[in-house]
């Protein structure tokens, strides 16, 4: 996992931006091991070290936390978030729904992932390789517009690009919701959404581009995946 900065950014904090690595951020997830925060680890792909390196990785970066005044120990010798930290952690280790998102454009592609814990919630968007920025926003509601933005801009910006999203729940987590937009080098915008074929792949519909917000909202919302309403 690369060592490579991330930010972590409350929507209100007007302090200068709070970086983490990779690393600090999955030392973060274990101080408070969690179901909802192992489904967390799976969903945006996060490893610990190597378990020959997981000591020396662990002190090193509970150090850094430490010198910075991210954590302090309490006087039973536990590890103490401080209020950043608890901002991230929280939402992580508690999370209840979880959207993957990819923006591919031939062999290189961008990832980010929002994570929701009840109105808590927090987009990570990739930095470099297994590297973050995790910034709030202010409430689920304004998820669907958010991700509606990022999509147009980038299929918009050229053909042949493909905006993959996947939306988890915790109720059913290894039911995993999908759906693909892309521009077909002719410029024309599809939709690809459930149900699969008989060979597993989505069906395929015209999308409108009126009609991107809808079918992310309705995906985000309630989990549906499906040709645009005429």
């Amino acid at each position: 996992m690369s060592e490579t900065s991330t930010t972590a950014r409350h929507e209100q904090d007007q302090d200068p931006v709070v970086v983490y690595t990779a690393y600090e951020i999955d030392f973060m997830l274990g101080l408070r091991d969690t179901e909802n925060g192992r489904i967390t680890r799976e969903q945006i792909g996060l490893r610990s070290a190597p378990e020959e390196a997981r000591e020396f990785v662990t002190a090193a970066v509970s150090s850094g936390l430490r010198a910075r005044g991210k954590v302090e120990r309490s006087g039973e010798g536990q590890w103490a978030l401080g209020e950043e930290g608890q901002i991230v952690a929280t939402a992580l280790t508690s999370a209840d729904r979880w959207l993957g998102i990819a923006l591919s454009e031939g062999p290189a592609m961008r990832m980010a992932f929002v994570v929701k814990a009840d109105r808590a919630v927090l987009m990570l968007t990739q930095d470099e390789l297994d590297s973050f920025q995790v910034t709030a926003l202010p409430d689920p509601a304004v998820v669907p517009d958010s991700i509606a933005d990022i999509v147009n801009a980038f299929l918009e910006d050229g053909a042949e690009r493909t905006v993959s999203l996947r939306r988890t729940d915790l109720a059913d987590p290894s039911d995993q919701v999908p759906m693909m937009m892309h521009v077909e080098p002719s410029g024309a915008w599809r939709l690809g959404h459930l149900p699969l074929d008989e060979e597993g792949v989505l069906s395929v519909s015209d999308l409108p581009r009126d009609k991107v917000a809808a079918a992310v909202a309705a995906l985000w919302d309630e989990g549906t995946s499906a040709a645009p309403a005429r």
